[in-house]
C-alpha cells in the first residue's frame, strides 16, 4: 500500500465507517422486507386452500398475480441484498486495514494521527490543544509534523516487515 492509498484510506476513515452502517442498516430492512414477502405467501397459500369452490377461480387468480409480483419483488430484493453485501463487505476491508495499522502505534501516535488524518486538525492545534489534554504539555507545530510524519511511514513499513 502506497503512501497516498493509506493517508486516503485515513482522510475516509470516518465516512466510510458511517457509510457501513448506513449499508448494514440497509441490509436489515430488505432482509425484514424478505421476511415479509415469505409471511404473506405463506396466508395467501393457506387462503387459497381454505377458498370455497365457487370463489376458488377468483381467488386463485388474484393469489396467482400476487405471487408473481411478489416473486418480482422478492428478486429485485435479492439482487439489492447481494449488491449490498458487496459494499459491506470491501467496506469492512478498508475500516479493518485502518483499525489493524493503527493498533500498532503507541498511543500518543495513534492519538495524533487520529487528530491529523481522521479529525482534521491542524498541527498547531495538534501541539497546543490534543497534545495539551494528553500529555499536559504542548509541542510546537514543526514538532508534530515530524512525529506525524514518523506515525506515518512506521505504518506504511507495517506492511513490508509482515511480508
Amino acid at each position: 500500500m502506497s503512501k497516498d492509498q493509506l493517508i486516503m484510506l485515513l482522510k475516509k476513515y470516518k465516512e466510510n465507517k458511517a457509510r457501513l452502517r448506513l449499508k448494514l442498516r440497509d441490509k436489515e430492512r430488505i432482509l425484514r422486507q424478505l421476511d415479509s414477502i415469505k409471511e404473506i405467501e405463506l396466508k395467501s397459500s393457506v387462503a387459497e386452500i381454505n377458498s370455497d369452490i365457487h370463489s376458488k377461480n377468483s381467488i386463485s387468480d388474484k393469489v396467482g398475480n400476487y405471487a408473481t409480483n411478489n416473486t418480482d419483488r422478492e428478486n429485485n430484493l435479492k439482487q439489492e441484498l447481494e449488491v449490498l453485501e458487496k459494499e459491506i463487505i470491501e467496506l469492512n476491508s478498508m475500516i479493518e486495514e485502518i483499525d489493524i495499522r493503527l493498533d500498532a502505534l503507541k498511543y500518543k501516535e495513534r492519538e495524533i494521527l487520529i487528530a491529523y488524518y481522521i479529525d482534521g486538525c491542524t498541527y498547531e492545534d495538534i501541539g497546543n490543544r490534543i497534545y495539551f489534554r494528553l500529555f499536559n504539555q504542548t509541542r510546537s507545530a514543526r514538532h508534530i509534523q515530524r512525529m506525524i510524519e514518523r506515525s506515518t511511514e512506521k505504518i506504511i513499513e507495517l506492511r513490508l516487515k509482515m511480508s
